[in-house]
């Protein structure tokens, strides 16, 4: 019988700081199919008699009605979180402390449960019949710590410190600005305008007033914001509790895949590349000596591969689920940033864990599959062209403000014409292959190269702390596969069966 069917008497319970006698809807109009994990193991399937949440922010509190919450997980010493995070339909995500921690769980076929907070590991709320709001274009602001609020920035204007002098910037003219931290302290940005151009210096502006789209009024210091987008688009894949919001985001040109895993969340997004005939390495003359001559390589079938590089926070989930160490991030933050410090064997087995958690096939690009799809079907030094222009990538010499500072969150710059973003530049990524300096080995129907033994393994893509010329689509480097650096992550691949 239908969850929502059943009527208990404990629904008219006055109980304090929750629903309550008068104001309690019947079970039947209640919220459910909500999903308490307890930090034992325990799962408790009911609905949390709970009009709303409120978590207290750095920036002020932010209540949250049932109806558009998520998710919540809970602060954990042990798993290395020292907050809660409550995540929101509209992919928003707030971290800071749950003010009220005594919840009520109406269950099904049971009596009701009093927990508490403490004892909860997390909480999957039910969102049938629920959608995600869509009205209007909403400002975003994105912070270091990985969180993102939606809503509507008051704060009219920027004040940067340009080598022109002094310039203030109406928000009102902008379409994105990237922040970041200067050697000296400072907060450097660049904002770019609806018009294309862009203003670039240090960051006069200490705080931005921003009002959420529940109301409530925050003020931000601007050196813990990683970025703002000024009226973007809701996620045009929206998923309930997932961060799918990308500033530069431009849709894929081809079908667009998401697995479930085994706990029910989704895993990482990949796009479908067709098969193809095509020629890789130096297509322009000037490359090195391992890209030399090119090679004509037939890929005879389709594969889906990582719309984006796999992040901290698809990487953390996978070692709470193991028990593996998490990578360090260097100081910058972890989130949508791509993870880092990882070998080419952590690489693989976070490949074998995706395809036991999903029953689908998993693994590194091999070296061929990477370099076709990261052209996206161009013959020039970069996907956008054969000079290195300014914002397209994040490396040493590319006009951003992460060039030669850190890496950047995955997404903030644009997607190649197969809608791939960071296959130039933000971290090296490590395939299949072990390296060959000779084109000749290679096999070319674009399956990997293995040799007993294998002493070092590719990376491709170049970094943030290297220069153009390593970004380029046919530039080739290797690593010892033991090896962890803060310049190299990796994307997956997921086969088609």
């Amino acid at each position: 019988m239908p969850f929502k069917s059943i009527l208990f008497p404990f629904a008219f319970l006055a109980v304090a700081g929750f629903w309550i006698a008068g104001t309690v809807p019947s079970l039947s109009q209640a919220p459910a199919g909500d999903i308490v994990t307890t930090r034992g193991g325990d799962f408790h399937h009911g609905a949390v008699a709970k009009e709303h949440i409120t978590i207290a922010t750095p920036y002020g509190s932010i209540t949250v009605p049932h109806g558009r919450l998520a998710r919540l997980v809970t602060a954990s010493r042990a798993a290395g979180r020292q907050h809660d995070t409550l995540f929101t339909i509209e992919g928003e995500r707030f971290s800071g402390h749950i003010e009220t921690r005594e919840l009520f769980v109406i269950r099904l076929l049971d009596v009701p449960l009093n927990v508490h907070l403490d004892d909860v590991a997390g909480i999957e709320f039910a969102r049938k019949g629920t959608k995600p709001e869509t009205r209007g274009s909403p400002d975003v602001v994105e912070m270091r710590n990985g969180d993102i609020f939606r809503g509507r920035i008051l704060t009219t204007d920027l004040l940067f410190k340009t080598d022109d002098g002094i310039k203030m910037v109406p928000f009102k003219d902008l379409y994105v600005v990237d922040v970041g931290a200067s050697e000296d302290g400072g907060v450097r940005a660049m904002g770019t305008g609806n018009d294309g151009g862009a203003t670039s210096g240090m960051l006069m502006t200490e705080s931005l007033q921003m009002e959420t789209r529940v109301g409530q009024t925050l003020s931000i210091p601007v050196a813990e914001i990683e970025g703002i987008g000024v009226s973007v688009l809701p996620p045009h894949r929206p998923l309930p509790g997932e961060l799918s919001f990308v500033f530069r985001g431009h849709l894929p040109t081809s079908a667009v895949l998401r697995d479930v895993m085994a706990n029910g969340l989704p895993g990482p997004e990949v796009v479908v590349i067709r098969a193809a005939s095509f020629q890789r390495g130096d297509l322009g003359g000037d490359g090195d000596g391992d890209e030399k001559p090119p090679q004509t390589v037939t890929l005879s079938r389709p594969y889906a591969i990582g719309i984006y590089e796999v992040t901290f926070d698809e990487y953390d989930r996978f070692c709470d689920s193991t028990g593996r160490e998490k990578p360090d991030d260097a100081g910058w933050g972890r989130g949508r940033r791509p993870v880092i410090n990882v070998s080419w064997e952590d690489a693989v087995a976070y490949t074998k864990w995706m395809s036991e958690q999903t029953a689908h096939h998993y693994r590194l690009p091999t070296d061929a599959e990477w370099e076709y799809a990261a052209r996206g079907s161009s013959k020039t030094r970069f996907w956008w062209g054969n000079s290195v222009g300014r914002g397209n990538a994040n490396c040493a010499g590319c006009v951003s403000v992460w060039g030669g500072e850190r890496t950047a969150p995955v997404g903030r710059f644009p997607g190649n014409p197969f809608g791939l973003h960071d296959t130039a530049g933000n971290v090296f990524e490590w395939v299949a292959d072990c390296y060959t300096d000779v084109f000749a080995e290679g096999p070319s129907d674009g399956s990997a190269v293995e040799k007993p033994g294998c002493g070092k393994r590719v990376i491709r893509g170049g970094s943030w702390s290297f220069p153009p010329k390593e970004v380029r689509s046919a530039n080739r480097w290797r690593d010892f596969p033991t090896r962890q650096s803060d310049d190299t992550g990796f994307r997956i691949l997921r086969e088609m069966e």
